[in-house]
């Protein structure tokens, strides 16, 4: 078996098993605890900070999920009159469809059909303000569900970090009564 450690490791490996034998039993476990203390309190902070930081990321993805939801709502005000233009706008497409089919003469139903296009032009016309809205929409609902998912993941995380919090507070108390 080769053994990897420099001699500086197997130097300071020396001086902390001379350390401990000449300090004594008592005075090296007080060391040790006071060192697992040290290190218990630094993770708590750790821990306490990383939680910190948690809840500023869960607070801009809730700012931006309100305003996200403002934009969806205005859109969605935009988009339900285009839906019911376009509604009423295929109504008299296919009334003027079916007037143009009754009517028996050339020039009158030139005329239907000039009227029927011209309806045509203007669902056209709609059809494509609501494909902007939607499409506006769609990258807004996109957006809400990936920050959805960023949330859950944060609330994973924070829960994770609680428990372990729990753990160190009990290890603590554990440390300082004992």
């Amino acid at each position: 078996m080769i053994d990897d450690k420099t001699p500086k490791d197997n130097l300071n490996e020396k001086r902390t098993e001379a350390q401990a034998a000449m300090a004594g039993a008592e005075w090296t476990a007080k060391h040790d605890r006071e060192e697992r203390l040290k290190t218990l309190q630094t993770e708590t902070d750790s821990l306490r900070q990383k939680l910190t930081e948690i809840n500023k990321e869960k607070e801009l993805l809730e700012l931006d999920w309100i305003e996200l939801d403002n934009q969806r709502r205005a859109l969605r005000t935009i988009l339900n009159p285009l839906l019911d233009e376009e509604k009423k706008i295929e109504s008299e497409e296919i009334s003027l469809e079916s007037e143009e089919a009754r009517t028996g003469l050339a020039a009158d139903k030139k005329i239907i059909e000039k009227k029927r296009w011209e309806v045509q032009d203007k669902r056209k016309e709609i059809e494509k303000k609501k494909w902007d809205e939607e499409e506006k929409l769609a990258k807004i609902e996109t957006t809400v569900q990936a920050n959805t998912a960023k949330y859950r993941t944060l609330l994973d995380e924070e829960e994770k970090i609680d428990q372990k919090l729990q753990e160190l507070k009990i290890e603590l108390a554990t440390m300082q009564n004992g």
